[in-house]
């Protein structure tokens, strides 16, 4: 094609023309930059209201359903009105300068919001993302869902591309009507106030008119186009005109309802929500309820301290509360004597199996092991054949597992068999027992990993904050490292007690390993609060492999290494500690089996579960895989332990720091996910000595301190003076001992517990002993309560939710009865004390 000269001074004029470009560009893209932010709203809003559909009825849902599209709405037609023809250049630049960045910003949000949605099973909480950019692990996190987002995105823009104009045009037509319906009004307004000899009807213009002129690619050749526009019917106005007027009218009535305003907010407001401080725990104001709560409420565990007669003068670390406060005023310190909810277990027998091995006196703990495991769920450890995940696997070949798959599966978790002493059901192989305790029913303290290593290794309650700020307030209770150090103390002479061969008396040291990055959240700051004296880290593994001028190892992920880079750590600390006569406290943290489940270098993935062809179970086979590495690894810590001499005198604890719930909604994290299965984990207390006991008691991570204390001493595994100094403190400890028979409820008060979730101020987890039931209490007024029987309903596949609370009890008394109201009202109340108290015994206040 031949162009002329003035077609060719056209073009250079754009190619040279910053303002001739936009000219081209804007006019030509508007209709698009509409339809990608009406993609974005909408899919926002209709994923926000579909994620809390069950916490509304149904006749909720259809009264005050269209209340909840207004913003959405608005911020389309501010859309619309933005991306009109205007004649002016002034006017088209102003309206590109805010329609495309809000654009851009909101088809973004909308993007983040559904792949993480997607990938968790849960919204974000933009009030929570100013934790993570000043935390460079946890960036590195946020960027595995930045995929997700590209490819959302990419659909998004896609669909606004394929729908430009349709979709523009589409909205403006009940835009016409609904102009066209309030016309009247106007012309009514516009007579009486002129001379109706005088008026002169003008030239009617829509709103969005495009006017009679169309700009060509070059901006110059007009095309010509009517401006006339028929009329809508009359029954088309008063439809559209009614509608409209019934959606206000029922904005304006309906009631001031914080879930109806939590779900009307369009998607550009969410990342400016920001709820006071003093509201976190507004949601547990509760409405007035039936009963005496005079036993709970203006009373508090705080108090003096009891005497330690044995504690010296010198501070220790973790007993600040025994020493007078630098201002010379009396500390105060948890006290279970005024604890309202504290119920003892210290006086109650040994368990029978556990009492006799005991008194035989071969029990000996020299050492003692805690394994955190990472995202590890209860029935995974070991995986059951006749199981609910079990049967998914099964269900996913067709009815049949193939046998080659069979073989996998009976050797994936073969030390988790075990350790439990519990039969995975494949029978394949016979798998001796190791001896130990298995809890069958243990949660864990906290579904975040730092604040459920503070649950299990220091026996007390994370803070009711959200992330790691345990470590800037007073942790109330001497962790475990810390209370070893108290023991070394006691000791006068250390050098003499070395050279005993009564392990009774060495000294304790602490040293918490890991293979993966410590940089998360502030980690490398809690662990030495904690009074750990040792780590072992990525980093540490990287330096050594420098020092040997070798090649560092292949790490899995941006997490760090494998565990099994650990193995020579564990060996060179048992040995140095059995050739200097040194007892150990090892905690170490898995993270092979965190999202995204990559294996290990040069390790392939097995088929453990078909995944068909659109890949529908490539997460579960993916994280089952990782759970068999785990597993090896457990394995591989049993042989250390043998060769170096020490298996028959170590205490092993396994627990989970949370489960995950990918097998029932697809998350991949417990992030404010209140999904049972991250909260039941597996718990075991392994020792070759002890016998296979099964506990089948509702128990927590909490009670893994008291047990640890509780057993050295009943082993006789400790001296006489770390003996009576244990014995002083093993009852200032809030949870029950696990080697005693567990009492579930005394005098009517029953024994609660909590488990604050991931990530720490959003939700609180309520159980207790005696009773089926789960209740799931917000601490923000913008997620719900959330009720279940687990003995009912396992798996949680029926919950039933509310955003406030009369109406969840009005569900619960339909469905489950009165003893079950009467149970959440108390649990209600229980929730509200506890986070009070909670925050006093940390010494936190939220204004600081």
């Amino acid at each position: 094609m031949k162009l002329d000269a003035r077609s060719c001074q056209d073009l250079l004029r754009i190619l040279f023309s910053p303002t001739s470009w936009f000219d081209v560009y804007w006019p030509a893209s508007r209709k698009y930059f509409f339809g990608l932010l009406f993609i974005g709203v909408m899919s926002a809003k209709l994923l926000h209201v579909y994620s809390h559909l069950n916490s509304l009825s149904v006749g909720q849902f259809l009264l005050w359903g269209p209340t909840f599209f207004l913003q959405d709405v608005v911020c389309i037609l501010i859309a619309l009105f933005l991306t009109q023809h205007c004649n002016r250049r002034w006017g088209r630049v102003l309206a590109a300068l805010v329609a495309i960045p809000a654009t851009l910003a909101i088809s973004g949000l909308a993007a983040a919001n559904i792949s993480f949605y997607f990938q968790t099973g849960a919204e974000i909480h933009w009030r929570q993302a100013h934790y993570f950019h000043r935390d460079p692990a946890a960036v590195k996190t946020l960027l595995t869902g930045l995929t997700g987002m590209i490819i959302v995105e990419i659909l998004f823009s896609a669909v606004a591309w394929l729908s430009t104009p349709y979709l523009y045009n589409a909205v403006r037509i009940p835009v016409r009507i609904l102009k066209s319906t309030v016309a009247p009004l106007r012309c009514w307004k516009r007579r009486a106030a002129t001379d109706p000899k005088s008026y002169a009807q003008l030239p009617r213009q829509d709103w969005d008119e495009e006017s009679n002129e169309h700009e060509s690619m070059l901006g110059r050749h007009r095309v010509p186009q009517s401006s006339h526009r028929g009329r809508p019917s009359l029954l088309l106005r008063i439809l559209v005109g009614s509608l409209a007027a019934g959606v206000v009218l029922l904005r304006c009535i309906r009631p001031s309802d914080s879930a109806y305003s939590f779900l009307s907010q369009t998607v550009i407001t969410t990342p400016f929500e920001n709820p006071p401080v003093h509201q976190q725990i507004s949601s547990v104001d509760l409405p007035p309820l039936d009963g005496d709560y005079s036993w709970l409420y203006n009373h508090t565990a705080l108090g003096t301290p009891s005497k330690l007669d044995w504690l010296p003068r010198k501070k220790l670390a973790g007993f600040r509360d025994w020493y007078a406060l630098s201002n010379g005023s009396a500390p105060l310190h948890y006290d279970p004597i005024n604890d309202p909810l504290k119920i003892s277990n210290l006086d109650q027998d040994i368990l029978a199996p556990l009492r006799d091995a005991l008194a035989k006196g071969d029990i000996n703990i020299k050492h003692v092991f805690l394994l955190k495991l990472e995202s590890t769920r209860d029935d995974v450890f070991p995986l059951r054949k006749e199981s609910h995940l079990g049967d998914l696997i099964r269900e996913s070949f067709s009815g049949h597992i193939p046998d080659d798959v069979e073989e996998r599966l009976a050797n994936l978790t073969r030390n988790a068999e075990r350790f439990t002493a519990t039969p995975s059901g494949f029978d394949l192989y016979d798998v001796e027992p190791y001896g130990g305790l298995h809890m069958t029913n243990a949660y864990t303290g906290d579904t975040f990993t730092l604040k459920s290593i503070l649950a299990s290794a220091c026996g007390i309650a994370p803070l009711v904050v959200d992330f790691n700020r345990e470590y800037l307030h007073h942790m109330y209770e001497p962790c475990m490292p810390q209370l070893l150090s108290a023991l070394n103390s006691l000791s006068n002479d250390t050098k003499v007690a070395k050279k005993s061969d009564d392990f009774t008396t060495w000294p304790w040291h602490s040293t918490f390993m890991q293979s993966i990055d410590d940089n998360y959240d502030n980690q490398n700051l809690l662990i030495p609060a904690m009074g750990f004296q040792d780590k072992v880290t990525d980093k540490t593994i990287t330096k050594d492999s420098e020092k040997r001028d070798g090649e560092a190892p292949e790490k899995f992920n941006f997490w760090g290494y494998p565990e099994h880079e650990l193995r020579h750590y564990f060996s060179k600390a048992l040995k140095h500690a059995e050739r200097h006569h040194e007892r150990l406290f090892i905690t170490h943290l898995t993270g092979q089996t965190h999202h995204p489940w990559d294996m290990p270098k040069g390790q392939d993935y097995e088929e453990l579960i078909h995944t068909g062809i659109f890949g529908k179970n490539k997460n579960v086979n993916r994280y089952l895989n990782t759970i068999g590495v785990a597993d090896r690894w457990l394995g591989e810590l049993t042989e250390v332990l043998e060769e170096t001499g020490v298996a028959n005198e170590t205490l092993v604890v396994m627990v989970g720091d949370h489960g995950i719930s990918l097998i029932e909604d697809g998350g991949v994290t417990p992030y404010d996910n209140p999904h049972v299965a991250n909260f039941h984990v597996p718990m075991v207390f392994s020792h070759p000595q002890l016998p296979p006991i099964n506990i089948d008691g509702r128990v927590t991570s909490l009670q893994i301190l008291p047990t640890i204390l509780d057993l050295l001493v009943e082993s006789a595994s400790l001296d006489e003076k770390a003996t009576h100094a244990i014995k002083d403190l093993l009852p200032l400890y809030e949870g029950q001992s696990m080697i005693r028979e567990l009492v579930p409820e005394k005098d009517g008060k029953l024994d609660w517990q909590f488990t604050v979730m991931n990530t720490g101020a959003t939700w609180l987890a309520l159980r207790s002993a005696p009773k089926p039931y789960r209740i799931v209490i917000p601490m923000v007024p913008d997620v719900e309560w959330r009720f279940s029987d687990v003995d009912v309903d396992p798996h949680e596949e029926k919950t039933l939710q509310s955003f406030t609370l009369p109406p969840l009890l009005e569900q619960v008394a339909k469905e489950h009865g009165e003893e079950a109201v009467q149970w959440i009202e108390e649990a209600a109340h229980v929730a509200q004390w506890w986070v009070a108290e909670n925050w006093s015994r940390y010494e936190y206040v939220p204004e600081s």
